[in-house]
């Protein structure tokens, strides 16, 4: 039976309304339409301290009941947070309490009613009232005392409340979660909450990839190594600007803004102890933020040698050896009986104690050759643990003609090779690393686009992937996570993107783009829905999933050219031509290679007559001219090219009859 508002109306309006002492108040049985114990404890504790502090605002409806008693049939909520402040002697036991009284026969629907036709606050509007409550001259403590809540509870809900108002109108049309909303809210700037929001793909609107977006340029005092070096308190002390996120549950966590502020103050941080190493007698010592490898590549390095230990040390070393060696009997003598298993891993903790003691006995007796050291130097750096750490004995360019001719010295007869590890030299690369990088990330991009068309080659892909994994033996140790399967996947959009900046541009990746979207609006929103969804579809639709999944992950982009990448085999059994992905132009390559180069490749894509004109020409007449030249001639750079099954084997061939009479050949 149904019953209109209307109706129920007229009988809340026929009903008395009075107080009743709260001692003759109980929870009614018969009369309750919502289950007993289905409100969550920390609601009826915020409940009872809004009660505290503003009385009861709404009256519990009831019936008359026998000895007096007032059998309450709805506001069992209120009821609860009552006893509750009576048992804890904030309310007196005869506590008036405004109460609705109605006849037996209509309490049941009165009860219904309350509970059916009652509209919860919609949270944006929770936000907006404890933001007024404190605008009011209310502390936040008070407004925390009043709801039952912590302040950080207040605080986060004002935080909530200065979200852009374009966000929020939009979090009330439930386009945005809570769970995005407290990201968002973590930033003051608007402008920086909308076009963050706004630059998220649809399919990957989650909060842990929006706060990838919105941290951006700040620093993580937990997890920068030269921020945990400089430690957040040195950083806060020289005044540097910082953000803090409420939402966090890490008390101490920050994002620093001031980068060069965090790095004056690690550098001047590692002064200190750059003077100590210079003291060493070292030719030079740097000092830097962070070691960069590309920056050192070019200089040698200085090796330690082993000085002979004296008598002393000889003999510390002969105990450590002879007590290890006890150690060792007895945990064999355990293992053999089947002895006590605390006793073995005490010894066994022992014998590592002594171990690393003989470690360092041994690390002492490297030392850096003296007359050596002259002429060689050191980086000091913070490293990747946030503490600070030097490399020792590199050696400049200039100095390595000094440094042999010290070398030789030295030694006596000839430059010591133990002494010196010497880059070798390198000719120039005709590709500059970004150019690699970008040509690769189109391959990679080309063979993602033919993979999605051929699941064939995809489920071949993905079962040789896990074929390998599987039985490649157990020399490793893999932590397991909960998964179900210790299978994992990265899509490699974001990497593809950075190598390449006119990759969108591309028509693969307009493809690919295309058949992501098309999954994105198929696929349930809630990822523990896939599964389910799944099993209902045909095996085509799972397996045309399961290829563009596969798709996406292929990876391979290089930053110089390489013998052989890692996708050839896929890409050869793609059939892949990358003429039809690719064209060579300006902006796609002759911009970034020398003129030298481009009239190289216009001789051998089509002859050296046709260079001919073109190299009087200055560099951007060149690269037009290059352009028309080699338009429909399909030429390809080397790392774009794919290789035929025919040319590894012969390649693989020659490389095992140069080996040496006996030496194994390479599985590749």
């Amino acid at each position: 039976m149904k019953f209109t508002k209307a109706e129920i109306d007229a009988i809340i309006e026929a009903s008395p309304r009075t107080f009743v002492a709260f001692d003759k108040l109980v929870l009614s049985k018969a009369y309750q339409a919502r289950a007993g114990g289905s409100t969550p404890k920390m609601s009826v504790a915020e409940l009872a301290a809004s009660i505290k502090e503003c009385g009861v605002l709404q009256n519990l409806i009831a019936v008359e009941g026998a000895r007096g008693r007032c059998e309450v049939c709805a506001g069992g909520r209120r009821l609860e947070a009552l006893t509750l402040l009576v048992g804890s002697g904030d309310l007196a036991e005869n506590y008036p309490v405004p109460v609705l009284i109605v006849p037996a026969d209509k309490a049941l629907i009165a009860s219904l009613a309350e509970n059916c036709f009652h509209i919860p606050m919609h949270p944006a509007d929770e936000f907006a009232a404890f933001a007024r409550l404190i605008g009011q001259g209310k502390s936040v403590e008070d407004v925390a005392a009043a709801f039952g809540v912590t302040p950080l509870v207040v605080k986060r809900r004002m935080k909530l409340a200065t979200v852009s108002p374009k966000l929020m109108a939009a979090f009330r049309e439930d386009q945005i979660g809570l769970d995005c909303l407290m990201v968002l809210a973590s930033v003051d700037d608007h402008h920086k909450q909308e076009q963050t929001w706004a630059a998220l793909p649809s399919w990957n609107r989650r909060p842990d990839y929006l706060r990838q977006l919105l941290i951006q340029g700040e620093i993580e005092s937990d997890r920068d190594p030269v921020a945990k070096y400089v430690t957040l308190e040195a950083y806060e002390n020289a005044g540097g600007a910082l953000r803090r996120d409420l939402f966090s549950d890490d008390d101490n966590k920050a994002y620093l803004l001031d980068a060069a502020l965090l790095e004056k103050l690690a550098t001047d941080r590692l002064q200190e102890l750059a003077r100590q190493i210079a003291a060493e007698g070292w030719k030079w010592v740097d000092v830097r933020v962070r070691y960069a490898f590309d920056e050192y590549v070019k200089y040698g390095e200085l090796r330690q040698t082993k000085r002979q230990p004296d008598a002393q040390e000889v003999a510390a070393m002969e105990d450590l050896d002879r007590r290890i060696a006890a150690l060792h009997a007895q945990m064999e003598t355990l293992a053999d009986e089947d002895g006590d298993e605390d006793a073995f891993y005490r010894l066994e903790g022992e014998a590592e104690g002594l171990e690393e003691q003989c470690k360092a006995l041994d690390d002492a007796l490297s030392v850096w050759p003296a007359d050596l050291m002259a002429q060689a130097g050191c980086v000091v750096h913070v490293g990747h643990n946030g503490a600070a750490a030097v490399k020792f004995g590199l050696i400049r360019p200039d100095d390595r003609s000094d440094m042999a001719q010290a070398a030789r010295q030295a030694t006596g007869n000839g430059t010591d090779a133990a002494l010196l590890s010497l880059p070798s030299a390198k000719t120039r690369p005709v590709h500059s690393e970004r150019l690699v990088r970008s040509l690769t990330a189109h391959r990679v991009a080309a063979v993602q686009a033919e993979l999605i068309e051929r699941p064939d080659v995809a489920l071949a892909a993905i079962t040789a992937h896990l074929a390998q994994k599987i039985f490649r033996g157990n020399d490793l140790y893999y932590c397991r996570s909960e998964n179900v399967f210790a299978i994992t996947a990265t899509d490699s959009q974001s990497e593809l993107r950075s190598a390449a900046e006119d990759l969108e541009a591309s028509a693969a990746w307009s493809k690919l783009q295309a058949e992501r979207t098309a999954w994105a609006g198929r696929l349930p929103k809630k990822r523990e829905d896939i599964f389910p969804w799944l099993l209902a579809q045909d095996q085509a639709t799972v397996l045309r999933l399961l290829t563009f999944v596969v798709a996406v992950t292929v990876t391979g982009i290089y930053g110089s050219e390489p013998d052989k990448q890692s996708n050839e085999a896929l890409a050869r059994a793609l059939g892949l031509d990358m003429s039809k992905w690719w064209t060579a132009t300006g902006p796609s390559y002759f911009n970034h290679v020398s003129k030298a180069r481009i009239l190289e490749v216009v001789s051998e894509a089509v002859d050296p007559n046709a260079a001919s004109p073109l190299a009087p020409l200055k560099k951007d007449a060149v690269v037009t001219g290059a352009e028309q030249t080699l338009a429909g001639t399909g030429w390809l750079p080397a790392c774009l090219r794919i290789r035929t099954a025919e040319a590894e084997r012969t390649e693989k061939a020659l490389d095992n009859t140069s080996m040496a009479p006996g030496e194994p050949a390479l599985m590749a």
